[in-house]
């Protein structure tokens, strides 16, 4: 049986990472992963940075990967395939052009979010009917990428129509040296006369009509459009990718994209019908996806630094700092993204930014997509199971309990659910590889390849604070039964090592609701093993912090202290 060998290249912001897959008697494994700085800045090639990433992953991994001239060997001796996938680079200026803010405008927020771009106009045609005003927005936007929307398959198509005329002139005319790219999500009635109209050649991407009919949306047909429109406008601005997409043979994806297919996949796996939830948390952007059988999330949110940041970050901190540390310390990791913190003051600064910015990304999300059930004060309300973790500020993390209480702070979820971290961040890894061989992600998942960090279990209650929220019966085989209870405002953590079953009965009070359907419920819940164990969180939803700074900090290393951390 032919073993076949498979890389995965992700170019970051700051890092380039490479991973090796090597089937071995029919079963892929990781063969290796290495990092270098990215080279994507102004004069640089990006290929430089992946060169030095894949001379490191040749040298760990003992196969090779470039040959005399440093080309990449395929074929039998060498890849037989390679995923590439980008984050890197400026967002990409984005116009939306649609007949209805409420309607079209509102689902072309939803389509561009996940491609990393900044929505610099939003022309909404019934507001805006006037020809030369709409062609005068268009000119000033400078948008990189002009996405068009509106009409029902089989509708009217006359506002449409009257715009694609401003925007063969815009395009036409335009005197930039990176092609803007034009993408047509809107009535397919339309959709050829489209194309002749605007004579764009290559720089017109003919999508499926994201609204077919007025309670249907269907952002997925746009999607390929997105991702032609994407790869066309970064070949363009990052020298030496056209050039790596040759030698790779290869289209390059958008990161949060490739992540996307993991997310479905992982959701399509579980059967409890519950979702799968993904938080990555990098160095310039949040990226908050979700599936849920036909239903997508996907959104990236970039951290804002203003004083209400700098506030917050110091209400979330379990070390006493005033607003102008935070904030000169969130300015310098703008301006040095790859810097790490190396004091506790640092950390504890860095720790509670992440928690800031976790809470920014969900409101983001559910500012875009309603039906998210994230509440600013209340949390998130939709049982995600899993949730899983990933990206440099929460991987790079010292002890997995932090880790937890991190995520744990900036969701604040209700009911019970199960947190897993991607401490390789190989999903973004499996998804570009998804298509050409879905059987690495497949294997990798079954395999256990993200770490199980704990269970948790939220009682929310009406009880007074330190009330007895619950009791817990804890059975752990041999190791035999222990009783626990939980106040109103605590924490509490159970152990639930790997090499052995852990059940937990729940006990409520009448009042207090833990995820089993009713108020006053329990029963048996089966734990996984896991790092951290089974956490009960009975600190109430909204979790009210301390006034008091000097308390509120030490109540925050208190939760820490109680996970073991």
């Amino acid at each position: 049986m032919e073993q076949k060998t498979y890389l995965s290249i992700d170019i970051g912001s700051q890092r380039t990472r490479a991973w090796l897959f090597q089937q071995r008697e029919g079963y892929y494994q990781l063969a290796g992963s290495a990092t270098a700085q990215t080279t994507a800045s102004a004069g640089q090639d990006v290929r430089a940075g992946v060169r030095h990433a894949l001379l490191q992953l040749q040298q760990t991994s003992d196969f090779q990967l470039l040959d005399a001239n440093q080309r990449l060997v395929r074929g039998e001796q060498g890849i037989a395939g390679t995923g590439l996938s980008l984050s890197a680079g400026n967002p990409l200026r984005t116009a939306l052009i649609g007949v209805s803010t409420d309607l079209s405008l509102a689902s072309l927020r939803r389509l561009v979010d996940l491609f990393y771009t900044e929505v610099v106009l939003e022309l909404d045609l019934q507001d805006e009917p006037n020809a030369t005003a709409q062609l005068e927005k268009l000119i000033q936007s400078n948008a990189d990428l002009f996405v068009i929307a509106g009409g029902t398959d089989g509708g009217s198509f006359r506002p449409v129509r009257a715009a694609l005329e401003n925007m063969r002139i815009v395009y036409q005319s335009s005197p930039r040296v990176i092609r803007p790219q034009i993408v047509y999500a809107g009535n397919r009635d339309l959709a050829e006369m489209a194309r002749a109209e605007l004579e764009a050649g290559p720089d017109f991407h003919l999508a499926g009509n994201i609204h077919p009919s007025l309670r249907i949306e269907a952002l997925p047909a746009a999607w390929l459009a997105m991702l032609e429109a994407f790869a066309a406008l970064r070949r363009q601005q990052i020298r030496g990718l056209e050039e790596l997409e040759q030698e790779c043979n290869t289209t390059v994806l958008p990161t949060a994209f490739a992540m996307s297919r993991i997310v479905r996949l992982i959701d399509r796996i579980h059967s409890n019908g519950k979702g799968t939830l993904v938080l990555d948390v990098g160095s310039s952007s949040t990226t908050v996806l979700a599936a849920h059988g036909d239903e997508f999330i996907g959104s990236i949110n970039r951290p804002e630094i203003s004083s209400h940041t700098g506030e917050e970050t110091c209400r979330w901190s379990s070390l006493p700092i005033d607003v102008e540390t935070a904030s000169i310390y969130m300015l310098n990791k703008r301006l040095h993204p790859a810097f790490l913190p190396d004091t506790l003051e640092d950390l504890a600064i860095e720790h509670a930014w992440t928690r800031v910015r976790l809470q920014a990304a969900l409101q983001h999300t559910h500012a875009i997509f309603p039906n998210f059930n994230y509440h600013p004060e209340q949390g998130l309300f939709a049982p995600y199971e899993p949730i899983l973790l990933s990206g440099e500020s929460l991987i790079r993390v010292p002890a997995a309990q932090q880790t937890l209480l991190i995520a744990l702070d900036g969701l604040r979820p209700h009911g019970i659910t199960t947190f897993t971290l991607d401490a390789q961040q190989l999903m973004t890894a499996l998804g570009a590889l998804a298509e050409l061989e879905p059987l690495i992600a497949i294997q990798m998942i079954d395999a256990g390849v993200f770490d199980n960090l704990g269970t948790v279990i939220t009682a929310q209650s009406a009880e007074r604070a330190d009330k007895t929220l619950l009791t817990l019966e804890v059975d752990r085989e041999e190791a035999g039964r222990e009783k626990l209870e939980v106040r109103k405002g605590t924490l509490k953590r159970i152990e639930a090592p790997h090499n052995q079953r852990t059940r937990v009965y729940l006990s409520p009070s009448e009042l207090t609701d833990v995820g089993m359907g009713y108020i006053g419920l329990g029963g048996w819940v089966n734990v996984p093993g896991s790092k951290v164990g089974v956490v009960i969180d009975g600190r109430g939803r909204p979790l009210e912090l301390p006034q008091d700074p000097e308390v509120r900090s030490q109540t925050i290393y208190n939760w820490l202290w109680e996970l073991g951390g």
